[in-house]
């Protein structure tokens, strides 16, 4: 994988079938090693197959909608998680009463080929180990308050510190969430305000963050592939969105937080 983002572990290299066949701490040690583990020609699950193996990791949180997401375009939507622009860089359940541990996805369909809609990862315990010690002390002691109007499942107002401890690691880590998507003014924005700093300030800070997000060397854009499964710490890595590109836009993913 790209810049030593993650692991991938192939069904066929390892003579199994089912995701039942893995053993959950091993696979649980996969994930807090490296961040993301792509998991490559299992057979598909159905929603009660794929929340009982995730139940092996951890409870599941449960939203409005139950534990199991489907994330397909949709063409009015609430939410822009479900529209054909980019999401902004977040961890999941910032705004929820419980923060996830892991993601854990299913790709049922996808239209890579057309172009975009990669999703986004970036390792910030790995951005901020290779960091100069200036511009970590840049980043130190920094609060960020955030609000999003609630129109589908998730929104509110929420204040966190920009570094804080990973739970199971204790790594440093970055918590942020992207404001200025263009893609998403319209929608349900994101409002970002550094404690402290004046109007001209908080966006000179805000717009050099996200430079230094995605210019990192431990950014990735994930293509996803139809059957895949993909595992990711949502304690160490932020993940968004590119925009979607052409037509016949046909990807469905399907998605379950454990806590």
């Amino acid at each position: 994988m790209n810049n030593g983002m993650g692991v991938v572990i192939n069904a066929e290299e390892i003579g199994k079938n089912y995701l039942h066949e893995l053993t959950p701490q091993l696979l649980e040690q996969e994930i807090l090693n490296h961040g993301l583990v792509i998991l490559r020609g299992f057979e598909p699950s159905e929603d009660e197959l794929m929340a009982a193996f995730a139940r092996q990791l951890g409870p599941l949180l449960e939203w409005d909608f139950g534990h199991v997401l489907d994330l397909k375009i949709q063409a009015q939507p609430q939410n822009h998680i479900f529209s054909q622009g980019r999401v902004e860089l977040h961890w999941d359940g910032a705004f929820a009463n419980a923060v996830p541990r892991y993601n854990f996805f299913q790709c049922l369909q996808s239209s890579a080929v057309a172009g975009g809609g990669e999703t986004t990862f970036l390792n910030t315990v790995k951005l901020l180990e290779a960091l100069p010690c200036e511009q970590v002390a840049w980043l130190e002691d920094k609060v960020i308050s955030y609000h999003a109007e609630k129109k589908a499942h998730y929104g509110g107002t929420i204040r966190v510190p920009l570094i804080s401890t990973h739970p199971a690691t204790g790594k440093r880590r970055i918590r942020f969430i992207e404001p200025y998507n263009e893609d998403n003014m319209e929608v349900n924005p994101v409002e970002a305000v550094v404690e402290g700093f004046s109007c001209v300030e908080n966006e000179d800070f805000l717009r050099q963050l996200i430079g230094l997000c995605y210019d990192s060397e431990h950014f990735y854009d994930h293509v996803w592939y139809q059957g895949d499964y993909v595992l990711v710490d949502n304690n160490a890595l932020l993940h968004g969105r590119r925009r979607f590109r052409g037509e016949g836009l046909s990807r469905s993913l399907k998605r379950i937080h454990i806590l």
